[in-house]
């Protein structure tokens, strides 16, 4: 462990203990949590990065724009959709 001060802030800031819970608690069980924390949190980014390479993998921005395409191409335009006119004594 590096500093006490910094192992007391990520579990109380982290975990929630309470001061109390911490001052009471042995260090090798401190030191047992922080490792478990810190093996949780690689786990938990080596899944993020699983998913967010997948996600952007290289052919899904050519999907995307061709789905694009597609539905602008399908929209019809505003010229060809007709108003209603308005009376002529209509007043706002």
């Amino acid at each position: 462990m590096t500093n006490w001060f910094e192992v007391e802030f990520i579990l109380l800031k982290v975990l929630k203990l309470q001061p109390s819970e911490l001052d009471r608690m042995e260090f090798y069980r401190a030191e047992i949590l922080m490792e478990n924390l810190k093996q949780f949190n690689e786990e938990e980014e080596g899944k993020r990065k699983k998913e967010e390479s997948e996600y952007n993998r290289p052919n899904m921005n050519v999907d995307t724009n061709r789905m694009m395409r597609d539905a602008q191409r399908n929209l019809p335009s505003m010229s060809s959709i007709p108003t209603p006119k308005l009376p002529s004594n209509f007043k706002l």
